[in-house]
């Protein structure tokens, strides 16, 4: 009977060893199994939306209306705004180079926002010379030759004639000629 006990133990010992041994490896593919359905249904939803959603009728609308605009007016859409030019004088003016003389020789065009502010120029001319002429003479060879210094120099112009004009009527401003001796 002992031994028939003994042998019902370890029976019992081995069943319960098997049943945690089967039941570790269960738990891995059930969480893999798990782990595939929702990736699966995330997929699904994700293509279900992507292939299916279809735009409402007021965007269809406007961007009918915004082709429409475009094939009836093509050069309109890409013309870009220009503004009413004025060439001055030309200036020629010595450099404040303390090491040598210099004079730059220069033709200045002035874009402008409209007739009126043209206008306005012609008849401030002198005071918008005056001040370009006080501001080339107070520049060195150095701050002309490069390219941040014309740049620099060519914004300090439409600064300039925007105070005597008013601001923001002088759109942009381009050297015609800009020779440095």
């Amino acid at each position: 009977m002992a031994a028939t006990k003994g042998c019902q133990m370890a029976e019992k010992d081995n069943k319960k060893e098997a049943e945690a041994q089967t039941g570790k490896k269960k738990k891995p593919i059930l969480l893999f199994a798990v782990i595939g359905v929702v990736f699966l249904l995330a997929a699904a939803a994700g293509s279900y939306f992507f292939l299916f959603s279809t735009p409402t009728d007021e965007e269809l609308e406007k961007e009918m209306a915004q082709e429409t605009m475009a094939a009836q007016s093509p050069e309109k859409a890409l013309e870009p705004r220009i503004g009413v030019i004025i060439e001055l004088d030309p200036f020629v003016v010595n450099l404040a180079d303390p090491k040598a003389r210099h004079f730059v020789k220069t033709t200045i065009a002035l874009e402008l926002t409209s007739e009126r502010a043209k206008d306005d120029v012609q008849k401030l001319m002198p005071k918008i010379r005056d001040e370009i002429i006080l501001l080339l003479s107070s520049q060195t060879i150095e701050d002309i030759l490069t390219m941040d210094g014309k740049i620099r120099l060519r914004d300090q112009i439409i600064s300039r004639v925007n105070r005597i004009i008013g601001e923001g009527r002088v759109l942009n401003a381009y050297f015609s000629r800009l020779v440095v001796q």
